[in-house]
């Protein structure tokens, strides 16, 4: 059978067509009515509200970026220190620190927190710029974990930062954790 045509009925081809002309009027009307709130919204916005907004994440620093961490032995004493970026804070009761094996450990904190108000958590204990905390350990002691949780003042909270430390033969070694 070469040569197959195959005609329509030329009222159904008109139908056809009509029925495209709606679909695509239909995409268009669906488009224009998305488009036009965010339109209208971000013509009420001041433009540095904009220029906000579109900035986002990039502005954001990574969280080892912003709380940089250090620690160290000292004889039988872990010091642990925190430096963190202007305008970012650590909240005091986030901190959590264990070793391995389990003992009680009697952590001392050399800076004073700060009250505030968060918008999250109400009010709150925060530490900024510098935070040091050092505590004895035995000499059993061969994984140290510490967990720790901050914001910035823009208003990003980052998640729980976990870090693992491994204590062999005199040296400390820092897991990145998450």
């Amino acid at each position: 059978m070469p040569g197959l045509v195959v005609s329509l009925h030329p009222g159904i081809t008109k139908q056809y067509i009509k029925m495209l002309k709606i679909i695509k009027n239909l995409f268009l009307i669906i488009g224009l009515t998305i488009y036009f709130p965010c339109s209208i919204y971000a013509d009420s916005l001041s433009s540095s509200s904009i220029q906000e907004v579109l900035k986002g994440p990039q502005d954001i620093l990574p969280a080892d970026e912003s709380f940089i961490f250090s620690a160290f032995q000292k004889e039988d004493r872990i010091i642990l220190t925190w430096d963190l970026k202007e305008n970012c804070f650590l909240y005091k009761d986030k901190f959590q620190i264990n070793i391995l094996p389990e003992d009680i450990l009697e952590i001392n904190t050399m800076e004073a927190p700060l009250l505030i108000s968060d918008e999250y958590f109400g009010e709150v204990e925060v530490f900024y710029k510098k935070i040091t905390k050092s505590f004895v350990i035995n000499p059993l002691t061969r994984k140290i974990t510490v967990k720790y949780q901050g914001c910035n003042e823009k208003g990003f909270c980052y998640p729980l930062i976990n870090k693992e430390l491994i204590l062999k033969n005199g040296e400390i070694l820092v897991n990145k954790g998450t």
